[in-house]
């Protein structure tokens, strides 16, 4: 159940991300290659979600 939690965790931080992403704010330290980089980020952490919570054991 732990790896499930920590699978939606990250399905929410990757929908979290791509909705920043979509605003697209104003971001000084980053610049340009935030822009790249904040979709990549939300693609990788909703991938890493759904593999955490659909595979492994079940107990």
């Amino acid at each position: 159940m732990k790896r499930q939690l920590k699978g939606i965790g990250l399905l929410l931080f990757g929908i979290q991300t791509a909705i920043f992403s979509l605003i697209d704010p104003w971001i000084p330290l980053i610049g340009d290659p935030g822009r790249v980089a904040l979709p990549i980020l939300s693609v990788c952490c909703g991938a890493a979600g759904l593999i955490l919570c659909f595979t492994g054991k079940t107990e």
